[in-house]
Order: C-alpha cells, then structure tokens, then sequence
C-alpha cells in the first residue's frame, strides 16, 4: 500500500457541486434535502477512519432510506439511495459533469501515477473504500475515494467488514503501516530461483493492524500481482550480476535491497532484494562461483 496524504477537498462542496445541475429538478431537490446528512455521514465517515474503525459506521449502511426489501426492479421509481450512487457515476466520474473537477484532482494525488492499494498498478480509477452500493451516503465523500487499479478495485469488491480486522488498508489513514516491514519474498533453490511473496507483519505491530495487513494482502490478491512482475526482474538481474564476482554481487544486492526499502518498504522490490541479499547462496550461485572470482582476477590484471 502507499500511504497518501487526505484530500484537502470539503465534503459539502463536492456534493453540492455535484448534484447543482442534477436533473430533472425534482431530483435535485431531493438530493438537495439531504445535503446535511451527506455532510454528517462524511464527518463520521473521517473520525471512525481515523481511529481505524470503519467497521462502526453499520448504522449508516443503505441511509438515508434504509434497505431496499428485495432486488431493485428497473420499472420502478428510482429511491434517494439510487439518485445518491448516481452522483458519482453520472455527476462526478462523467467527463462532462460538474464533479469531474474532483474525481480528476483525486486520481492525479495518486503517486507516480500508481494504485495505492497495490503500489504497483496504474490508478486509472477510484476506489471507494466503503462501497456506494452500501454507502450511498459516501459515493462522492472525497475521505472515501482512493486512487487504484482496476485490478485491486474488482478484487476488493463489495465486501463490508464487520469487525476491524476485516478492513482493508486505508491509504489516507493507516500511515503508519510502513513504519513496519511485512511484506516478505522467499527465494528457494535451485537456480535460477523461485520468488514467492507474503504478508508477515513483525511482533512489534499492533495486532489489529497485523491482521488487516493480512487481509488487505490476501483480498487483493498480492501475492499474485507481484509475482509476474518479479520474474522479469530476477532473469535481467541475473544477467547484470554475473558480471560481477560473488563479493562484489552480494555487496550490490545489499544496496539495492537498502536503497528500495528506503523508496518504498513494502513493495516487492523491497521485499525481493532483501531476501535476494540475506539468501547464503543465491549471489554466489549467479555470479559463478570460483569462476567468477578468477574472471573478475583476469579482468583486473
């Protein structure tokens, strides 16, 4: 995950900027009448993310007008919580609605262009962190909306925990989450070798967090994202470092391994490196042995 700053953006003005030229105006009037709710529901929505406990906000699931009694038939009147999801499809996501404004300056905060939730694909959408399906009260609360992949938008789907372990990890929230290490790559023999990633967070991380640092891993299915992405990597490192003899190659996974941790700690690259730099044969192995060693001599001398 990469942690991002909250969005600077008030609540209250994204939803009355969306819905100001709803139409027709019967609508607008009624998403109008719920402007203070929206507000109300996005200030509670910020104190529970704060505290990492947006599992408590169970009593605004399906407000302001309450759980629809069975399957939505689309000959029937549109409800205030379906006029409420809309405002982010049709008055925020549309290229030429009033909100378009936010969800562009949303998605550009994502950084280097890259999904927060992964830190690895490009943030082509926006993620709400509580789904509009079940939230319609948050569909354009700017706190809610992260910038992601597609990737990690489908596999988060729609779930809603119920218990804060249960949560996946909140970029604007959980900052302190890379103040740990526990993202971990395991290399095993022979070579060339086999990279496989997964989520360990250390003794010294909060137990609650731990486990939504599990979850969040296996929700979004990291461990395949990063794989494929890892096995490039390897096979051209592989190359570079036989060029090197065995000290020298060692000494280099170490900088690599030190130079990404302090770039990102718990991407793979971090994760790869360091497992690449403590392995006790992987440098010797790729670098050739006693080969390597008089070939660096030769070249030397």
């Amino acid at each position: 995950m990469l942690p991002l700053p909250r969005p600077t953006l008030d609540a209250r003005k994204v939803y009355e900027t969306c819905i100001s030229n709803a139409r027709p105006a019967r609508v607008r009037t009624a998403l109008q009448q719920v402007a203070d709710q929206v507000a109300a529901a996005a200030a509670a929505y910020t104190e529970a993310a704060t505290k990492g406990e947006l599992h408590t906000l169970a009593a605004l699931q399906h407000q302001p007008e309450g759980k629809p009694s069975k399957k939505s038939d689309k000959d029937q009147p549109k409800t205030i919580n379906d006029h409420l999801k809309a405002t982010y499809t049709s008055r925020m996501v549309h290229e030429k609605s009033k909100g378009r404004v936010f969800y562009n300056i949303l998605l550009a905060a994502a950084p280097d262009g890259r999904c927060t939730l992964c830190g690895q694909g490009l943030a082509d959408t926006l993620d709400h962190q509580l789904p509009k399906d079940g939230y319609p009260l948050f569909a354009v609360a700017p706190d809610n909306l992260v910038p992601a992949c597609r990737s990690c938008n489908t596999n988060k789907r729609d779930d809603v925990a119920v218990v804060a372990e249960e949560q996946t990890l909140h970029p604007y929230f959980d900052t302190d989450v890379n103040k740990y290490i526990w993202l971990v790559a395991r290399v095993s023999a022979p070579f060339p070798p086999a990279v496989t990633f997964h989520a360990e967070p250390p003794s010294s991380m909060p137990l609650v967090l731990a486990a939504r640092v599990r979850h969040h891993f296996s929700s979004l299915q990291l461990a395949r994202t990063y794989g494929p992405q890892a096995a490039p990597e390897l096979r051209t490192l592989n190359r570079s470092l036989k060029r090197l003899a065995p000290p020298a190659a060692s000494q280099h996974l170490h900088e690599l391994a030190e130079d990404w941790t302090v770039e990102q700690p718990n991407s793979w690259q971090a994760a790869l490196y360091r497992a690449l730099a403590a392995s006790c044969w992987y440098a010797w192995e790729v670098s050739g042995g006693p080969d390597a060693t008089a070939r660096s001599a030769k070249a030397d001398g």
